[in-house]
């Protein structure tokens, strides 16, 4: 018990630096971005030349001459108080608009996240049991084809298949679930091809252990191996890859998002970016960074349960 608290509080405080690191990014991304944020304010309106008078009042207005210090800690204690800024665009808070949008990106990576460990596990299992038969040989094939096709070129095909030529689904929007099945396909199906061949790996890699040569000697079979002994250890890579998945849907998702017009965080920085909103990118980074880390440290903490192993340091 000791040693697993020990363990925790040790990549606990690992966190600490990542998440400042994080801030730094996120801060930075505003000062090396190209324009003016005043100016980009001021000229949100496309029929209004502001004059050089109120730009220099915008810029004291929004604490730009300030020293880069000072900005950066008046940032993050705003956005340690759940203050991310207000978008250059719109006006509209940050987060608020980031929390109204989140929902659906969470409904489109939960999907996946469904979608990934099942046949992710499913496939490993296959493969490992059918190891060099045609099965296997085919699956490992597929596999490579599968993870070589981007997913914006999947998403186009699958609409050009199930909304233009069946017209089973449709290809845009987020009032149905049905409107999530092709955007969780384009972005899952890449990640479940990966947690099939770290499976089938790292379970051939535990038959081959002692233990495994124990439990095979007193006449258990191939698959009872497998079940009782090697699948548990074999799950720790697969888990750790699955979490970062889980992390970059969430920040990686803008393109699916803005093929399908899902209306989520992911659009939401496609635009800011289009339209040079460096407070919304700055709030977006911050944002998907930390439960990035989150997750990832909840991914640690389940390998180490599973594998006692990895808190003993081994």
């Amino acid at each position: 018990m000791n040693q697993t608290l020990r363990y925790t509080a040790k990549i606990i405080l690992w966190t600490i630096p990542i998440l400042v690191g994080i801030t730094f990014l996120a801060f930075g991304l505003g000062l090396v971005a190209r324009g003016d944020p005043a100016t980009n304010r001021a000229s949100a309106d496309p029929n209004y030349i502001p004059t050089e008078e109120e730009i220099q009042e915008l810029r004291a207005e929004m604490g730009l001459d300030d020293p880069i210090l000072v900005q950066y800690g008046r940032w993050i204690w705003n956005a340690a108080h759940g203050d991310l800024g207000e978008s250059y665009i719109d006006d509209k808070p940050v987060l608020g608009e980031i929390l109204r949008l989140l929902p659906n990106t969470l409904l489109l990576s939960g999907m996946a996240l469904l979608v990934i460990p099942v046949v992710g596990l499913a496939g490993g299992l296959l493969l490992t049991l059918f190891r060099d038969k045609f099965i296997d040989l085919l699956g490992r094939v597929l596999l490579v084809f599968l993870m070589s096709i981007p997913g914006f070129c999947l998403a186009y095909f699958m609409i050009w298949l199930f909304a233009q030529k069946l017209r089973i689904l449709p290809t845009s929007g987020a009032e149905t679930l049905s409107c999530f099945l092709m955007p969780c396909l384009a972005i899952s199906i890449g990640s479940a091809c990966v947690v099939i061949r770290l499976l089938r790996s790292s379970i051939l890699g535990e038959l081959s252990k002692n233990y495994i040569l124990t439990a095979q000697a007193k006449g258990l079979r191939r698959g009872q191996l497998i079940s009782r002994h090697a699948l548990r250890n074999s799950l720790v890579p697969s888990i750790t890859y699955i979490a970062n998945t889980f992390g970059g849907l969430l920040g990686g998702s803008m393109i699916t998002e803005s093929v399908f017009s899902v209306p989520g965080i992911g659009s939401y920085a496609l635009t800011a970016i289009n339209n040079r909103d460096y407070i919304a990118i700055q709030g977006y980074v911050l944002f998907t960074g930390v439960v990035f880390v989150l997750v990832c440290l909840l991914a640690d903490l389940i390998c180490a349960w599973l594998n006692p192993q990895i808190r003993l340091g081994g």
